[in-house]
């Protein structure tokens, strides 16, 4: 009698074992809603992005601009020190003081190049850095109002079958530039 019990008891368990693993038995507060965005489109495509693109753009040309003004300099003393006829006309000194003066334009040129691309990098980050604020920010009520609870990147994997709410995220941070701009 005790071997009988023993052998429902294992029957019993092990015909219950796939409900408790069924789907549609697990509670709906462990199920996850999630979703994705491409960071890539909200920077290109939202009011934010193209705003701050802009002002990158205007930054980079201002600094270039620069940069040419003095590449041009450089450039036509060296067709002068390269000039045997110009080089000719100078005295020694005067040459010598040419050249120690072309050496010094071009360390300044130099030294100013690399300024302007660390600060270019610098303010790119900075730039990157607030449109990640903005887009979480936006992704949050996005979530919020649709019920995910996890939106991801698209960065941070290879592949989502998951729903793209970029879009979405674009029509909110759209939405906080608006009244970021007109408020001012």
């Amino acid at each position: 009698m005790k071997k009988v019990f023993i052998l429902l008891a294992a029957i019993v368990a092990t015909s219950s074992l796939p409900t408790c693993f069924a789907a549609d038995t697990v509670p709906p507060a462990a199920i996850q809603r999630i979703g994705s965005l491409n960071f890539k489109k909200v920077i290109d495509d939202s009011k934010y992005g193209k705003h701050e693109q802009t002002n990158f753009e205007s930054l980079r040309k201002q600094m270039e601009a620069v940069l040419e003004g003095k590449e041009k300099v450089l450039s036509e003393m060296a067709g002068k020190l390269n000039d045997s006829d110009y080089r000719d006309s100078l005295s020694q000194e005067a040459e010598e003081e040419f050249k120690d003066k072309f050496e010094m334009l071009g360390q300044e040129y130099r030294e100013i190049q690399t300024q302007y691309y660390q600060s270019l990098n610098q303010t790119n980050m900075k730039i990157l850095q607030q449109l990640q604020e903005t887009a979480a920010k936006a992704a949050e009520q996005v979530a919020k109002e649709n019920g995910y609870d996890i939106i991801l990147s698209d960065e941070s994997g290879f592949y989502f079958s998951k729903p793209d709410l970029s879009d979405k995220v674009i029509a909110v941070m759209d939405e906080m530039f608006n009244k970021d701009n007109n408020g001012k």
